[in-house]
């Protein structure tokens, strides 16, 4: 069984008491739905030589060390294992470290220091839960597409439908105007991110867009109950409600759509609850950069498209009781 199962993570962080402190948290009841092999490193350089080694569900890593910064340290644990979920575990942090962090290496969770108990295991059980499911469709579609099976034609809409909400209705058509136009630099800026990444960065297609504005967050929840959005953009300053309640609000209407908060009156604070209640895909400061835009859209489009695609095919392989092809 599934609980039964021992899940191996990995902690980083400079004090070893720390990592020692996150060890017998983890092992003290209640447990919770999983189980856990921790092993613990205070140098980052040898956690990534075992990442190397051993496969690790998540990693729990601090942001200031002083041999390595977080971002540095999940940066390059990417490489080595892409689909270790990343959690931050800090007491001190900056608004810039913390926007990378998020736009650079999507991490799942910023719990701050000092941790709550109930807040730290239920986040890494939803990071362990979310890397299980996501692996596990990504292996029976993968079985299905070797098997010469395609996806049904009409199972994802081929137009992403995006909603813009921000209380200045003309700062909402702005961003609608960039997303569905190229601009002189997105050229250049697409090569310098595809060499950064070692692959062709994924573009947004203005042909395949769709983009709604609205300037009530309200309405925007009401309009969820009517049409389907791949990605939602939303302000943080709004006068009905904040965006990070109301993007977290707008995930409970639709799980699958990529949230990205795009302002410029949101403290680290404010960005920190976004992350971790809304569990937003990017954080985009104001004024932005029409180029970043479109491709931190581009890429949230992309990366909610493959999901949505493994797992259709994923359960056509559950309901056919067929065998899938593991790593």
């Amino acid at each position: 069984m599934e609980a039964e199962r021992e899940h191996r993570i990995l902690v980083v962080d400079d004090e070893t008491g720390i990592v020692n402190a996150v060890r017998r948290e983890l092992a003290t009841p209640p447990l919770g739905r999983f189980r856990y092999v921790v092993e613990g490193y205070s140098d980052p350089q040898a956690a990534l030589e075992r990442a190397k080694e051993v496969d690790f569900e998540a990693v729990i890593v601090d942001y200031r060390m002083p041999q390595m910064t977080g971002l540095d340290f999940l940066k390059a644990l990417y490489v080595i294992q892409p689909d270790c979920q990343r959690l931050v575990l800090s007491g001190q942090t900056d608004m810039e470290g913390l926007i990378k962090m998020i736009n650079e290496t999507h991490i799942y969770r910023f719990i701050p220091k000092p941790w709550s108990s109930y807040f730290l295991k239920s986040s890494l059980s939803q990071a362990v839960a979310f890397r299980t499911s996501s692996l596990a469709n990504r292996e029976m579609a993968k079985s299905l597409r070797l098997k010469g099976v395609d996806l049904p034609l009409d199972a994802i809409n081929s137009m992403d439908q995006i909603l813009v909400v921000d209380d200045d209705i003309a700062v909402a058509h702005a961003v609608a105007r960039d997303l569905t136009r190229q601009g002189r630099l997105d050229e250049v800026f697409s090569a310098m991110r595809s060499d950064v990444i070692g692959h062709r960065a994924p573009e947004l297609d203005a042909t395949r867009i769709s983009v709604q504005v609205t300037d009530s967050p309200k309405h925007a929840l009401r309009m969820a109950d009517e049409m389907t959005f791949s990605c939602v953009i939303s302000d943080y300053l709004m006068p009905e409600m904040d965006g990070a309640q109301f993007l977290s609000e707008f995930s409970e209407k639709q799980p699958d759509s990529a949230l990205i908060m795009l302002s410029g009156a949101a403290s680290l604070d404010n960005i920190v609850f976004a992350l971790d209640m809304a569990h937003i895909h990017n954080f985009i400061p104001k004024p932005w950069v029409d180029y970043e835009l479109r491709a931190a859209v581009a890429q949230a489009l992309t990366s909610r498209r493959l999901q949505l695609e493994n797992r259709v095919l994923a359960n056509m392989c559950r309901a056919r009781n067929l065998d899938y092809v593991a790593d």
